[in-house]
């Protein structure tokens, strides 16, 4: 069994299943999903401290499934989709195990690359599967923001659908990366620069998502730097429109929100049902 090692440190989510048990149980308290019915889910990837609470609230809000496809990016317009070709992934809670069928037929279906880099947009959401879902499999792979990720969204429709798989989608981005850290500043710094990103930039492409607008999403992401992965946040949008679903925002907050600096990240929780 070829098995992925955990590959980023501590300061990303915690290294024992005791810390990790810990911090899961405390965001379980703050937050109760209304209703366990999502069928995809779009969450942040940033570390735990930052984001790990909403990623939380997206993860919860899944439906149970036999299988999860972790969706995650970092990649340009140009790439393939990035499949992991590990038959198990490592996190503090044990392992979890790939759908081998699923991962074959995406296989065939596209154009991929196996890849085992050191990415967090697949690896941090794996301790909240399975702590929320600890039989789950998953098929773990990221998505480039092109149209491949809106014809992948499809094709996972058509296996929920018409083949009656038994599935669910976690698409992972963070939103807008402001300030002298990220090289993008245009409307400065200070209260005008947190506004714009809050009330306009990131709220055009989450409202974009709710809608199950994968186009609009990727427009919105590509002329405006509004997200880091945005590949992973259309596939769930196009899967979320072959099925109907309706998007729900769930929460938003900003690394500022933690720790006020020039340069912050937006986060969004958006979930399909």
């Amino acid at each position: 069994m070829k098995i992925r090692r955990r590959t980023l440190p501590g300061g990303w989510y915690p290294e024992s299943e005791e810390q990790v048990r810990f911090s899961l149980q405390e965001y379980a308290e703050k937050y109760s999903s209304p209703s366990k019915e999502g069928l995809a889910g779009i969450a942040p990837h940033a570390g735990w401290f930052f984001s790990g609470e909403l990623a939380f609230r997206v993860v919860s809000s899944l439906a149970p499934a036999e299988t999860c496809v972790v969706i995650g990016g970092h990649l340009g317009s140009w790439d393939s989709i990035h499949l992991y070709p590990h038959d198990a992934f490592e996190t503090p809670l044990g392992l979890i195990e790939r759908d081998s069928v699923l991962v074959e037929k995406i296989r065939k279906e596209f154009s991929v690359t196996w890849s085992d880099d050191t990415d967090n947009t697949v690896e941090i959401q794996l301790p909240l599967i399975k702590y929320c879902f600890p039989a789950i499999r998953v098929v773990c792979l990221r998505c480039p923001p092109n149209e491949e990720a809106i014809r992948l969204g499809k094709y996972l429709a058509g296996e929920y659908r018409e083949c009656g798989r038994s599935l669910t989608l976690l698409a992972s981005t963070d939103l807008t990366h402001y300030g002298p850290n990220y090289g993008f500043m245009p409307k400065g710094i200070g209260d005008k620069a947190l506004h714009w990103v809050r009330e306009e930039n990131d709220r055009v492409f989450l409202d974009a998502a709710i809608r199950a607008d994968p186009e609009g999403l990727l427009s919105h992401a590509q002329k405006n730097g509004a997200a880091c992965s945005a590949g992973a946040a259309a596939v769930a949008a196009s899967f979320a429109k072959e099925l109907n679903l309706k998007g729900l925002l769930i929460g938003y907050g900003t690394s500022w929100d933690k720790h006020p600096s020039p340069s912050f990240v937006g986060y969004g929780a958006v979930i399909y049902r």
